[in-house]
């Protein structure tokens, strides 16, 4: 049998220990970055959709606001129709009220002439009438 040699140690680079533990540390420390970048990215869309629910909680404040101010005009419109036809009607009744009295001040005017024209015409015998 020949002689045994000892098996040789490997050995031991001393840049692979710290190249892989510069591996390590930078793998280590670019997933804690993109871990913070995630978190931070994620905090300001919660953010924005914080801000966003606000805004479209108080469109639909207004929204509603504004169908309630709608609907009670509506009902003020409708319930102002039979008011308004009231008025019309009477208006129109005052129209022909107004025609009427015109007709009948001509006709007292007429008859008011006629009278005095009369008394005159008796009271003091005018040549030209007959």
């Amino acid at each position: 049998m020949p002689p045994s040699r000892p098996h040789p140690k490997p050995r031991k680079r001393p840049n692979d220990n710290g190249a892989a533990r510069r591996e390590q540390n930078q793998s280590s420390s670019s997933a804690t970055h993109q871990a913070q970048s995630v978190t931070t990215t994620l905090l300001r869309t919660k953010e924005m959709m914080q801000q966003e629910l606000e805004r479209v909680s108080t469109l639909n404040t207004t929204i509603n606001d504004d169908g309630a101010l709608l609907h009670d005009a509506k009902e003020e419109h409708v319930g102002m129709g039979g008011t308004m036809k009231g008025a019309q009607g009477a208006m129109s009744k005052l129209g022909r009220q107004d025609i009427r009295d015109a007709i009948i001040l001509r006709c007292a005017l007429v008859f008011y002439w006629i009278v005095v024209v009369y008394v005159l015409w008796t009271r003091i015998k005018i040549p030209f009438l007959p």
